[in-house]
């Protein structure tokens, strides 16, 4: 059959040779588009997210958090639930408002007492509270919350210009006012804190005009502070480039000592002066354009950004941990819960209720997972132990390096009305 027969006998049996053509040169021409657009997109994308990473500081903590993407140990043990521990460092600055103080201790015995962990324990709470604005009607509210048991008092400090000398000469007389109630000094007698830099400037990591003294860590190790509680701090260069960790740390003569990062053992040795515990910093997807489809979740409780049980999905996906027990997952989170009305609405309100209730279903069933509220003291101890080796129920190790403060060891009292 020559050419032109079989052209014909094609169009016989109903096969348009020509539009058969035309058509998959359209479809062709539409999968090019489509690739096209799509790689338009996705470099537009790019472009974006390197934009928004470039303003926002992201490049400070984005190799490592690659790093802690393909490194991070499962949080899960053959045979053995996960235990989520779950605490609060509020940086807690009232100006002096005795009054807002007084609201806020109210409305969180109200929430407390809803909720309980695996042990019958309510919420904790860690009022990192400002050394620098003493009020000693604040402190009594603080101390019958504390003797309550709803939490403990750490120190909190903002400074700028210091020195070595200034910044010493400024810290012990505040440690010691606080210490007139019962809070930074143990049990047995030892003064010891955890600290949160105000503004997120440890260790003159943002310069001399929001500290100005680099050897901050060793100063803060010398008057008893046993861990850092600062961070994340994520539009900021102060922030570590190590993420979702837990480590010892040690001075030098430069500023953001932090970075260089010690196992836990050296605490045990010496070598290390202070333990550094990071809350979760990680990349959740959202249908929020705006954010660019990405949602990054720092632990921080605020007025945009109140809880949620995807957030609490989110913060244990961080799995912030200590290698030597994988199962123990620490959820730090943060706030500022009594600046504002709407900042105390998010620890205070129906949403933070509802994620507590949310991890209380979910996350403590006693097979798969245990829930503790504890508090940043705890946190320090429960690490240390599990980077010493702890075994068995980890109940036994919160008071196992640094002992409950004084004014947590007294009899229950009722919260200031």
């Amino acid at each position: 059959m020559d050419e032109i027969s079989a052209r014909a006998s094609i169009g016989r049996l109903g096969f348009p040779t020509r539009r058969v053509a035309r058509s998959t040169a359209w479809r062709i021409d539409w999968v090019r588009t489509v690739r096209a657009l799509l790689m338009v997109g996705l470099a537009a994308y790019a472009a974006g997210f390197t934009a928004r990473a470039y303003y926002r500081n992201y490049f400070v903590f984005l190799p490592g958090y690659a790093h802690w993407m393909f490194t991070g140990a499962p949080s899960s043990v053959p045979g053995k639930p996960t235990h989520i521990f779950l605490f609060m460092g509020d940086h807690f600055e009232p100006t002096w408002d005795d009054a807002r103080v007084r609201e806020w201790a109210q409305r969180y015995a109200a929430l407390a007492a809803r909720h309980h962990d695996s042990t019958g324990r309510p919420p904790q709470h860690d009022w990192f509270y400002p050394g620098e604005q003493f009020s000693q009607p604040i402190f009594e509210t603080m101390q019958r919350m504390a003797a309550a048991g709803y939490g403990e008092v750490e120190l909190h400090y903002h400074h700028s210009w210091d020195t070595y000398e200034t910044l010493r000469d400024t810290l012990k007389p505040a440690i010691a006012r606080f210490q007139q109630f019962g809070f930074l000094k143990t049990v047995d007698g030892k003064t010891a804190f955890a600290f949160i830099h105000g503004n997120w400037g440890l260790d003159n990591s943002l310069g001399d005009g929001l500290c100005g003294v680099s050897r901050e860590i060793e100063l803060l190790h010398s008057l008893g502070s046993f861990a850092d509680f600062t961070f994340p701090s994520i539009y900021e260069n102060s922030q570590p480039r190590a993420v979702n960790s837990i480590y010892a740390t040690r001075d030098d003569d430069g500023p953001k000592s932090y970075d260089r990062r010690l196992p836990l053992s050296a605490l045990a040795d010496g070598t290390g002066q202070l333990m550094m515990f990071e809350g979760p910093l990680i990349f959740t997807p959202t249908w929020n354009p705006r954010q660019m489809f990405l949602y990054l979740d720092d632990g921080d409780i605020h007025t945009a950004g109140h809880a949620s049980p995807s957030r609490a999905d989110s913060w244990v996906r961080a799995n912030v941990h200590v290698p030597e027990r994988p199962d123990w997952v620490f959820i730090k989170l943060f706030s500022h819960g009594v600046t504002g009305e709407g900042d105390m609405e998010s620890v205070l309100g129906s949403d933070f209720d509802a994620t507590l209730s949310y991890l209380e279903r979910e996350y403590n069933d006693g097979r798969r997972y245990v829930l503790h509220y504890i508090t940043s003291r705890e946190a320090y101890n429960l690490a240390r132990a599990a980077a010493e080796g702890a075994n068995g129920e980890p109940q036994q190790y919160i008071d196992a390096y640094v002992r409950p403060f004084v004014a947590n060891a007294r009899p229950p009292a009722t919260v200031a009305h």
